[in-house]
């Protein structure tokens, strides 16, 4: 599999199952994946600070995000093996922590390659690609899980912790079982599936489409003629963001991103109308066309408006207007300029529509405010922040996983030498 993609789906198993209960079978048999989404998770956090010297200040960051106090010295030991930060130590104590985490591209591969290295269990690597399988669109539940590889106490495991986590879902739509991962569906499920199950040999295409080009013209040749779209935008299963520039309105389409808090769809939805508009400008321009639309994103990021002002600035950009990323600029002679407003929550937005357009997923809108705020307070820790309890969730276990449980409790109990 892919080394980012192994990256990026080992965040979404911690993301994903860190509210859930301690469970034998999580805890056993996906430890490795678990620690390295950890890593990730951390490390998008940390990546734009140049150091941490308050180690109790870090420790409660990661907490927040799902890493323990326990953990936190194994997660840094893993970020260290991959050269994304240096700890400076004093004995066993932690003085300092230097930050390299690198742009996220490159930095998910090296934590897939990292999560290779660390040879993972039989049922994590069937779980991870059967995650990235269901990213691409649902599947038929019984030749999906045939066709893993796994035995029938793996599979009842398997299908345990990942439904519990909402990694995956089954729904039976017209009579037939689907297996999905919510992750994948921005809105109702049954209208995703059953768009899925009228359009086949579509979906997958479609799906993977726009992962690699988020922000895919509805006028580009290879969404035209496909009856699988207009279905999928007249049902809700795609909301396409709508530009109307100085060349006429144009629609721009993006892949589904599930599992997100409102607040997290709001940043989401701020993302796609930022590179909904830049792609408008890269090939609807009614003059010279956007090259390089990252140079564009990283320009509105850092400085905060474009380098010089454009008579169709007003159109193209006005969604932006309305949904308070930013304002226009009147700089004389009729020309225009934008400049952003400078909130963390614009600027989360700018970071995930450069997330998009490098690999399709954008994992910085799973930003966690409470932590981010530890980490950047510049005069360190200075009480608890308040935080809202989370109650762990439960994860139900099925007469396969409850009998694997007991058996391997009972070699213990009788003294049974168990395998690595």
């Amino acid at each position: 599999m892919d080394s980012v993609i192994l990256g990026l789906r080992a965040q979404d198993f911690h993301e994903s199952l860190k509210n859930t209960s301690a469970f034998g079978p999580k805890d056993v048999h996906y430890k490795k994946t678990l620690l390295i989404g950890k890593a990730a998770v951390l490390a998008m956090h940390l990546r734009g600070l140049l150091y941490i010297k308050d180690y109790t200040q870090l420790e409660y960051a990661a907490a927040s995000l799902g890493i323990s106090s326990l953990e936190l010295p194994i997660v840094l030991g893993e970020l260290e093996e991959v050269a994304f930060i240096s700890i400076a130590r004093s004995g066993s104590v932690i003085r300092r922590v230097e930050i390299r985490v690198p742009e996220f591209r490159s930095g998910y591969k090296e934590l897939g390659d990292r999560l290779k290295d660390l040879n993972p269990s039989e049922i994590e690597i069937a779980s991870l690609m059967a995650l990235a399988k269901l990213y691409s669109g649902p599947a038929e539940k019984d030749k999906l899980l045939r066709s893993i590889g796994l035995d029938s106490t793996q599979l009842s495991i398997m299908v345990d912790v990942m439904e519990s986590g909402l990694l995956l879902a089954t729904q039976v739509v017209e009579g037939q079982p689907l297996i999905y991962t919510p992750l994948a569906v921005d809105g109702n499920p049954s209208i995703y599936l059953e768009w899925a199950q009228k359009f086949p040999s579509e979906v997958a295409v479609i799906m993977q489409l726009l992962k690699e080009h988020q922000g895919m013209p509805l006028s580009d040749p290879s969404m035209t003629n496909r009856s699988a779209i207009g279905a999928a935008i007249d049902t809700g299963v795609l909301m396409p963001v709508e530009i109307n520039g100085a060349t006429g309105v144009q629609s721009f389409v993006f892949a589904p991103h599930g599992g997100l808090s409102q607040e997290e769809y709001i940043i989401l939805d701020k993302a796609r109308a930022i590179l909904g508009c830049v792609r408008y400008g890269q090939n609807f321009s009614s003059g010279r066309p956007i090259k390089y639309p990252k140079l564009i994103l990283e320009r509105l990021r850092d400085r905060k408006r474009f380098k010089k002002g454009h008579p169709d600035l007003m159109s193209q950009y006005g969604l932006l207007v309305e949904k308070f990323i930013g304002h226009p600029i009147d700089v004389g002679n009729g020309m225009w300029n934008f400049e952003v407003d400078d909130t963390d929550e614009n600027m989360k937005a700018l970071n995930v529509a450069l997330e998009m357009l490098e690999h399709g997923d954008a994992p910085s809108a799973k930003i966690d405010i409470e932590a981010q705020k530890a980490l950047l307070n510049p005069s360190g820790y200075q009480g608890p922040l308040p935080t809202r309890m989370k109650l762990s969730k439960g994860i139900k276990s099925s007469p396969k996983t409850r009998a694997e449980i007991i058996n391997q409790m009972g070699k213990l109990m009788r003294g049974v030498v168990l395998d690595d």
